[in-house]
């Protein structure tokens, strides 16, 4: 038996991740996935000096997730695509999360993620890259006294969606919930920052014949939201050559939590709403054009369509409009109604660990 029980849905995005702790509960954190190197110098001068949290990872030192535009904009580093899954920037991704979430030393068992058309190949191969070394992983954040160590006793990888669907029928202690929300052909779709999953799914269960239809790459919100602001306001003042997509995303998460999508660099200071209703609603006709009107008919003979993922919160309104008779409304489904939607895989991953008696 380990001694913690953790899910990390790792994305090309954002990083979720869940610990659990005992009656069910569990802890989390969340953080962008990028990274890059700092020396994490000081000259003493306490308050007037910036503060900034990094983390002391194989040899080298790095700012990770928002602190990387506040501190530095030099040799930002992000890692998309398929080679990823299980690759020394995800695994430092992964170890970052854990400690986040307090673990400090002993065993691991941990649940990861890949896209499903991805997943064959992931599933074969990330489990022996992250257990490196007998899955022993060493880090030390800046605020710790001295190194963390912990080894990773089981490492157990899902398609990105299922994780979803484990929320629905398995409850906070992995027990099953009694739910019917799967009951019936219901369709998961899975919007992050680089790939769109969609997966259709026959009484709770997944079809491997639909792979090939399953995952879309570039089908996420960074080439059909992100990047497009980005260059929108590049051509608004030279103030905004610096910035990147990590902070078109920071201006959008925070917009969405605080209702302020103000971005500022230098002297030069936007409201990216009306950017953001113009290009979310752009790729919500995408995603109803090439993936509900196109693989899915229309969600002809679908009894439901969840919207899960980082994309979720952007089309959400849009797709209800033209699909409102089969979207599940998540504010009143009690199954998720507490979830959302970024940390449905993640929290999902725990749910399928505690059901396969993993932590007892």
């Amino acid at each position: 038996m380990s001694d913690h029980i953790v899910s990390v849905d790792a994305g090309n995005g954002m990083v979720n991740a869940v610990l659990a702790r005992p009656g069910g509960k569990y802890r989390s954190v969340a953080f962008p996935s990028v990274r890059a190197a700092a020396t994490g110098d000081s000259l003493g001068l306490d308050d007037f000096e910036l503060k900034y949290f990094y983390a002391d990872w194989n040899g080298f030192r790095y700012v990770v997730g928002d602190d990387v535009t506040r501190v530095t904009r030099r040799h930002l580093e992000r890692h998309t695509g398929g080679n990823r899954y299980g690759n020394e920037l995800h695994a430092f991704l992964i170890a970052v999360a854990l400690a986040r979430l307090g673990i400090k030393s002993g065993t691991v068992d941990l649940t990861v993620f890949a896209p499903p058309g991805m997943f064959r190949e992931a599933r074969e191969t990330m489990p022996g890259r992250l257990m490196e070394y007998d899955g022993q992983v060493t880090i030390k954040l800046s605020t710790d006294k001295r190194p963390r160590s912990w080894q990773y006793q089981k490492i157990t990888v899902w398609p990105e969606g299922i994780g979803a669907a484990a929320c629905f029928i398995l409850d906070a202690k992995g027990q099953p919930s009694g739910s019917d929300a799967l009951a019936g052909d219901v369709v998961i779709l899975d919007s992050g920052v680089h790939t769109l999953d969609a997966l259709v799914l026959s009484d709770g269960n997944f079809n491997p014949e639909n792979l090939q239809s399953t995952t879309y790459e570039d089908g996420g919100i960074d080439t059909h939201i992100r990047q497009p602001i980005l260059q929108a306001l590049k051509k608004v003042s030279d103030d905004f050559a610096p910035i990147s997509v990590d902070d078109v995303d920071r201006a959008i998460r925070t917009g969405l939590d605080t209702g302020d999508y103000t971005l500022t660099s230098g002297g030069a200071s936007v409201d990216l709403q009306k950017l953001l209703d113009k290009y979310r609603e752009r790729y919500a006709e995408w995603v109803g054009n090439n993936i509900i009107d196109g693989p899915l008919d229309g969600l002809r003979g679908i009894k439901s369509l969840i919207l899960v993922g980082g994309g979720a919160v952007l089309i959400e309104d849009h797709i209800k409009r033209w699909h409102g008779d089969k979207l599940l409304d998540r504010t009143k489904s009690p199954e998720i109604k507490k979830i959302h939607p970024v940390d449905l895989n993640a929290v999902g991953g725990l749910r399928l660990a505690l059901m396969q008696g993993k932590h007892k």
